[in-house]
């Protein structure tokens, strides 16, 4: 009698730990995935060979680092996704002009949300500006369902500055969003690494 009670205590425990192991296994496919990084658009807050780690649930908002599909094709046909910062969600308007302060004569220019220059203190350095080359352009309102993002190092992103032709912007649509980068680590290191990515950081 107490082997059979020992025997049914084991495969209880048996099937609790299994259950256990194969639930966080589906709930972490569902919750969280891993984008290796090709490029240097995000420079300096993710790298060029960084692994990130994405949240795959929630909201987003203005100053989340996202992945998302372009539905472009690469040069061997496979979709193109691509990991920018969310500028503005769907009822804000955008225009890009000069920097408060900025000289004349030597014109910086700048992102304004909502009427309201960005200060976005998460870049430093070459990277504070718009880009080298932006210039003004008219404030429009960002479509329910899209938003507008850029790449960390300004001068060398393809984003919704740069995207479009003369008069165009290209948005993102949320639908598209694979999730919000909550985590990255250099691929070559490993997870010895790891940083967390907060919001709007």
């Amino acid at each position: 009698m107490e082997k059979t009670r020992k025997f049914l205590i084991f495969i209880i425990t048996l099937v609790v730990v299994a259950g256990i192991i194969v639930a966080a296994y589906f709930l972490s496919g569902w919750l969280f995935t891993t984008i290796n990084i090709d490029g240097q658009s995000m420079y300096p807050t993710i790298h060029d060979g960084d692994v990130t780690i994405l949240y795959k649930q929630g909201d987003y908002e203005r100053g989340d680092i996202v992945v998302f599909n372009t539905h472009k094709q690469d040069s061997q046909g496979n979709e193109r996704y691509f990991v920018k910062r969310i500028i503005a969600m769907g009822g804000d308007t955008v225009k890009i002009d000069l920097v408060p302060g900025s000289d004349i004569l030597s014109p910086e220019y700048g992102i304004y949300v909502n009427g309201e220059y960005l200060e976005e203190t998460y870049l430093s350095g070459n990277f504070v500006h718009a880009s080298a080359t932006d210039k003004p352009r008219t404030e429009f309102i960002v479509p329910e369902g899209c938003f507008y993002y850029c790449g960390d190092n300004r001068l060398n992103s393809s984003d919704s500055r740069t995207d479009g032709s003369i008069g165009s912007v290209v948005l993102g649509n949320v639908s598209d969003i694979l999730g919000r980068v909550v985590a990255k680590y250099p691929g070559a290191e490993g997870v010895t690494k790891i940083e967390l990515v907060k919001r709007g950081s």
